[in-house]
């Protein structure tokens, strides 16, 4: 796995080919890694990381519990694996359920149909928890980098961002999904918070994001999000107020134009705002 250089502390894989994008943060006596992909890939990435630095790796800080995010943890089990607490806790609801020994393999029969071309990527799947958990903020500080870990929720409740307010870089985790579509099907989705998220990294003192999903980019990428966003919300709660179906609000031709969705994902996620939506209007 290649590690591209963003700035002297900061360095990340976003090519997509094994999962959500993840990162490294250098400091001065150790290094930080953001989230974990797959328990293969996972591998790759810490290699990558030992071939970079001689710096002994400390901490895992995980932006949400999502599987292409989480699954790798046990590569780092080493390191202190930090998480917001209700990521903690979904991870054990996911362990008494899906993700459960007994039906470890039925999962990966699952994601074998699913996603073939991500299959080998399970190889010797085991999950970790994280050994730290945090409320609203986590930080660390080396004396001349500060690294900040803030949970906004949105894609999920337990959605987290990564900041390092001296080079001014965010790791976005899937509050972003770079030129693409995001994928918004996740229970706990929370559209309203989404939107709160993208307006907080607009505020910030930030020039260069790392998304959960795509290319490195600026906060142009996060304006042409948040207006979308905004422009479904207007619209969607305008269908349901006048009793729009949840398939004609998915499939309504007045949203604005944005990126081509992958797969399924544009209909889930329209689904998925639909019926938060509903509740609130």
């Amino acid at each position: 796995m290649k590690l591209d250089k963003i700035n002297d502390k900061v360095y990340a894989n976003t090519e997509g080919k094994s999962g959500g994008n993840v990162g490294v943060i250098l400091l001065k006596d150790r290094a930080v890694a953001v989230d974990a992909q797959y328990p293969v890939s996972a591998k790759a990435f810490r290699t990558s990381i030992e071939k970079l630095t001689p710096k002994k790796i400390t901490h895992l800080l995980l932006t949400h519990y999502h599987g292409d995010h989480v699954y790798g943890n046990q590569v780092f089990e080493d390191a202190e694996i930090v998480g917001q607490h209700l990521l903690r806790q979904k991870m054990e609801n996911q362990l008494r359920n899906e993700w459960s020994p007994a039906n470890a393999k039925k999962t990966l029969e699952t994601m074998k149909t699913r996603t073939p071309e991500r299959a080998w990527l399970f190889e010797g799947l085991r999950i970790v928890l994280p050994s730290a958990t945090f409320g609203d903020y986590f930080a660390l500080n080396d004396g001349t980098t500060t690294i900040e870990m803030t949970r906004t929720g949105g894609h999920s409740d337990c959605s987290s961002i990564v900041y390092l307010p001296n080079e001014k870089t965010l790791f976005a985790g899937d509050t972003l999904f770079a030129k693409t579509f995001p994928f918004a099907g996740d229970p706990t989705v929370n559209p309203d918070k989404w939107i709160q998220a993208l307006e907080l990294i607009l505020k910030m003192d930030v020039k260069t994001i790392i998304p959960g999903h795509g290319p490195v980019s600026d906060k142009t990428e996060i304006e042409k999000h948040l207006a979308f966003y905004k422009a479904v919300r207007q619209e969607m709660k305008k269908l349901i107020k006048n009793g729009a179906s949840a398939d004609k609000a998915v499939t309504h031709p007045g949203y604005p134009a944005f990126y081509e969705s992958t797969g399924d994902r544009r209909e889930n996620s329209l689904r998925r705002w639909y019926e938060f939506w509903s509740t609130k209007t």
